[in-house]
Parts: structure tokens; sequence; C-alpha cells
């Protein structure tokens, strides 16, 4: 279970190293922890196990437990409360500061503490929130605790809602070791406070396991990104998008899986589309991850549908069905619009208006009575000029090998889509991935351009995760088929798997069979991600290494005008036209009625109409992926990608 905390540190000496200066950013979005530990009197009780281990003693091995595998560099602090006097509420300190963990040091005054004390929760909330003051951005605080608090200035919950209204970015989760009724509503209103989490423990091996879980989470869960939207329950009241990232909520599953079809259903109101114009649409829907081995064989899916006016389905695709072994595992949906031609007498477009809704369908019993956030993300693709393509690709390439050499740097995959780690091509990087966790890495592939990965296993015999799967990912969010194997077992060490796309990049495979789910160059993400199949897990990381390799020389697209970023997207979208007229929309500002501006949904964040955020070097060729570019935005992604035919089907892949 220490070796889950391995990956976990490594999270943190990554992210929290700039956390701790600067604002984190987008592919660091990793949090510092301070963990609060209770050494008053109550922890002396001989109970944590049948052995009659003292509550103080199987605390104090969970602690190290958490310290002893931490990387070089991991952000972690200490504070203790009713460690030195008795019947003193003052009696709280901070044993070490945020900051580079020194394993030694920490041990050592771990042991050298008494539980002695009182329990002063609200007043050590606190105490730790200020030894946090000078990090920016994400941070978190992990309470344990065996009983209520006895020392209330200020009362606890109170501390929390308090910490909560200063908008310091700051959680608490919070753990009960062996609690009664009131301490556990004590510890879940200090969570709830401040968007944390409450887990029971009622062991020496419970605390141990949820001590690590807790900083898991405090470290690494999925970054939610996007501009908050609320989807109409009906056809007609969904509200207007324009291209963009957005979140909303999901608030039920299905009674019964597949069968009872009582999810969740959201409608949002797209723009009307144009001949040769393509919208696409992606909602990716975000369980708990914490929520392992809670009705592990419960499934749970979302499902995208384009229809018309008339609630006529255009195109539908179907997320890959994930059930709690492997909810680290993206569930993403990604479909786009058929061919528009203003001339149809039937099908999608017979009444002419080439206007299309997005409806979003919550499937299956996935923790089917909480509520799910779901990503939404949509995308405008210009018509593209058919005379400038060419032959699509008809077959297969071979197999082949990442030859890419050299030792692998460290690196700590990203959460989510949103901060996903951006890595190179020729380098190879050393990551971990924990029960229930998944971690995204982003490259850059061009046109003429193909990814090939390699991964190989560590040694994962003593591994909380039973397999390690990798999967490729459009910007779109749609997954990509590849060549070769995409999983690895826990008891294979040193195992290597090798993943290759079918065929270059190349936007002549826009509507073939071969490469239409890769056709656009842009970022595409790497994911790997765990299944466990265990009640419990020990906590123990999945180790493995990557190597990227993108070949060929990366080429414009014939006729294409250059790449726009955010302040070039109006004018790069009426030149992609090449002079004649572009069609209308509300996020190039200035177009459109007052009245169609006040009720459609635009992205918040401006700087998200830039394409390619990977870090393209000077010596990128600066063409965009098709004539006249995306009309994008949104929660700061980069959006370029592939493309499905549209169908009605489930992934497979």
């Amino acid at each position: 279970m220490l070796r889950r905390l391995a990956s976990l540190g490594t999270a943190l000496a990554l992210g929290a190293l700039a956390l701790a200066a600067v604002p984190a950013a987008a592919d660091e979005n990793l949090q510092p922890v301070v963990v609060v530990m209770d050494y008053s009197s109550s922890m002396l009780e001989k109970d944590a196990d049948n052995s009659g281990t003292s509550r103080i003693d199987a605390a104090k091995k969970a602690t190290k437990h958490l310290i002893d595998n931490a990387p070089e560099g991991a952000h972690m602090g200490l504070v203790a409360y009713g460690s030195k006097t008795p019947k003193q509420c003052d009696d709280i300190r901070t044993l070490h500061k945020p900051g580079p963990v020194d394993k030694k040091a920490y041990a050592k005054t771990i042991d050298s503490l008494e539980a002695v004390g009182e329990t002063p929760i609200g007043a050590s909330l606190l105490h730790a929130a200020k030894d946090m003051e000078d990090i920016k951005g994400q941070k978190a605080i992990i309470l344990v605790s065996d009983g209520e608090e006895n020392c209330s200035k200020p009362p606890a919950c109170e501390a929390a809602k308090d910490l909560a209204e200063r908008g310091i970015n700051l959680t608490v989760h919070t753990i009960g070791f062996k609690v009664n009724a009131t301490a556990r509503k004590q510890l879940e209103c200090i969570a709830q406070a401040t968007g944390g989490s409450y887990v029971d423990a009622d062991n020496a091996e419970d605390l141990q396991e949820e001590l690590v879980g807790q900083t898991l989470r405090a470290f690494q869960g999925y970054t939610v990104a996007g501009t908050p939207v609320s989807g109409g329950e009906q056809l007609f009241e969904a509200p207007d998008l324009q291209p963009g990232q957005f979140v909303d909520t999901l608030e039920r599953g299905e009674t019964k899986s597949w069968v009872s079809e009582d999810g969740s259903i959201k409608y949002y109101k797209l723009e009307a589309i144009e001949p040769g114009e393509r919208l696409h649409f992606a909602a990716t829907m975000i369980p708990d991850q914490r929520n392992v081995g809670a009705n592990l064989w419960k499934n749970g899916r979302v499902e995208v549908q384009l229809v018309n006016g008339q609630g006529e389905r255009c195109a539908s695709e179907t997320s890959n069905s994930v059930d709690a072994a492997e909810v680290g595992r993206p569930i993403a949906a990604y479909t786009h619009s058929p061919e528009f031609k203003v001339d149809q007498s039937h099908g999608c477009y017979s009444d002419g208006s080439g206007q299309l809704y997005a409806k979003v369908i919550r499937q299956g019993e996935l923790q089917k009575d909480q509520p799910m956030q779901v990503e939404l993300l949509y995308v405008r693709e210009p018509a593209v000029d058919p005379t400038l393509l060419g032959a699509e690709t008809k077959d297969r390439d071979r197999p082949q090998a990442v030859e890419v050499t050299g030792k692998a740097t460290p690196v700590t995959g990203g959460s989510s889509f949103n901060d996903a780690k951006a890595v190179d091509s020729g380098t190879a990087y050393a990551d971990s991935v924990l029960p229930s966790e998944a971690r995204y890495y982003k490259v850059h592939v061009g046109n003429g351009q193909k990814l090939n990965v390699r991964m190989t296993s560590g040694n994962n015999k003593d591994s909380g995760t039973n397999m390690a799967s990798l999967r490729v990912y459009s910007s779109l969010r749609g997954i990509v088929d590849m060549l070769g194997d995409r999983s690895i077992s826990s008891s294979k060490t040193d195992t290597t798997i090798t993943r290759n796309m079918e065929t270059a990049v190349d936007q002549s495979n826009r509507d073939g069979r071969v490469g239409e789910d890769a056709y656009l160059a842009g970022d595409y993400y790497v994911v790997v991600y765990s299944h466990t199949w265990k009640d419990k897990s020990n906590g123990v990381p999945f180790t493995y290494s990557l190597a990227l390799d993108v070949t060929g020389t990366e080429q414009p697209f014939a006729g294409a005008a250059p790449v726009f970023e955010a302040e070039q997207a109006q004018q790069s979208a009426q030149a992609s036209a090449d002079g004649q007229e572009q069609r209308p929309t509300d996020s190039q500002g200035e177009q459109g009625s007052s009245e169609e501006a006040s009720t459609s949904v635009q992205s918040s964040d401006p700087q998200a109409l830039v394409i390619d955020n990977a870090g393209a070097s000077a010596n990128r060729p600066k063409w965009p992926w098709f004539l006249g570019g995306l009309l994008i935005g949104g929660g700061g992604i980069a959006v370029v990608g592939f493309l499905f035919r549209h169908r009605a089907t489930t992934r497979s892949e």
C-alpha cells in the first residue's frame, strides 16, 4: 500500500514545489498537503486491532507509512495536537511545515510524540491553514481524529466554514478513527464545508488505507474545467451554446442498467449548421473515484446524440461502459454532425434549418444515486474544400517498434484531460498509477505524422491494482483506434506493450475507414488507467515507463491559413473563407443580435481559443489542420482532434 503513496508523492514532488512559490501551471495542478494528527489521550485506547495495538501506535505507523514512500521533493507538512501538555487546549504544534520531506527527520519526530492532551480540532485547522498561507493554488488538509472536539474555541465546523469563506483554495478531508456518531457528524461537517470528503476507519488497517487514500485525493484528483451551464430537461428548454467547454451535472443514473432508461437527460441548443460545416460534441462524465469496492460491478456510461428540432437522432456515440473497478478510466463519448445539404428532402436536415441540439444521457447503475459532473466540449469546424483533399488511406500500417532509448525521466501525469502533462516525442518517462486513478499526458501530432507509444511495467507484484491499460484520445476526447495490446497485468514484471496509430494524420481520411478517428493534427492524449477488482486495495501503485515516438515530418495542409490564437480568431475565421461571406457567430464578438448574445452561453475564458497549446517549437510549421481552423473555446483546452463517422454504437476499443 505504501508504494501507492510513492506515486502519490511523485505527484506532490513535481507539482507542489511550483505551488509553493507561484500559482499552479495547468499541467502541474497538484496539491501540497498538511496532515493533522490526533495525539489526544483517548488515542491510548488499545483497540486498534485484535492484538491490542493502541490507537496512537496505529496512527504513528500509518503516518510513517505515508511518509516513508514519498519520493524526494514531496511537499508535505505535519501538525499534531495534544502531543505535549495535558489539559491544554492550545497544545497545537507544527512538526514540519509544508515542504520537501526529510523522511528520517519526519519519522523520528513522529516516534517521539506521546498522546497526552485534548482535542482542539477547530483551532488545529486554523493552525494548519496558517502554515499554508503562502502557498498559492489548490492545497489540502488531512485531519485524523478518534473523537469529538472537547476544546471548541472556535468550534470545528465553524472553523471549517471560516476557511471556506476565505476563498483560499483549501480543502479539508477528514478520517474518523473508531469514532462515535457525534464525532462522525462533526468530521462530516468539516469536510462538507470545505468541499472535502469524510471516511471511517474502524481499525489499524483501515486507518493506514484511508490515510493513503485521502492523501491521494489531496495530491491529485480529477480537475474539472469549463463554464457552468444547466441543460434543459426537454428539447425546447435547451440553453443556447456557442463553441467552448462547459460543465453541467447529471443528477442520477438508471434504476436498472440499460433497461429502465430513467437516467438524467440534458439538452443543449447548438448553432445552426451551414453546408460543408461540422459540429463536434463530446461529454466526459466524472464519477467519484473514491467509491471503489462499493457495488464493484455496477456499470455506467454516457451517450451523446445530435438531434434536430423534431427530436430525430442525426448522430450518436456511447462511451465505454465503466464499473467501479476502473473509475479512473475516462467515461467520454464523442460524435459529430452528418453532412448538411440544403436541398435534402428527408432525414436529419429535411426542415432546411440546419438546427441541431446535443442530447446527453446518463446510463447505468454506477453510483446511480450520486450526481455526476459532466464536461461538455463543443467545437465548430468550417467547411473544407474537397478539391484540396487527396485519396483516402485504404490499408492500416504495419506495427512498428518504438526505439526511444535513454533513462526515463520521472514525471507526474495529469489527473484529467484539462491538466494533462505535456510530453515530447523521443523521450521516455517514468510514472505510476494508483487504484481508481488515471494519468493523462498530451503530445503534439502534426499533419503527416503518427503517434507510437511504448509502455513497460515495473515490478508490480505487490501493486494494489490488478492491471493497467493505455489508450489514446483525440483532442475532441474520442478514442483513437490503435494497433497493439493495451493492457499489462500487475503479475507481469518488465513487460512491454507497443501501440501505433493505424496511419499518419491526414485530413483526406476525414470520411474514410482507416484513420478517420485521427485525421486532424493537434494535441493527442495518452491515458494510463488502473483496473482494481478487489474490495480493498493495499494502496501500492502500478509503476511503468512510457516512451513516445511521433514519426514523420509535419506537413502543411494545402491552401491552409496560419494557425490563429484567441485574438486572431475572428480575423482568421473570416480570412479562411478567402474573402467570401462567413456565417456570423456570437462567439466572434461583434456579430449577432443583442437578444441572441443575452441567451447564449459562452465559454468564459478567452484564452481558451488557443490552438495547439502543447508548446510548439520555433521550427514547427504553423499551419492549421483544416481550411479556416477550428472555432473553439473553454477551460484552457487546446481543441483539435479526430472525427468519428456518425453512427450509433458503443466503443469497444
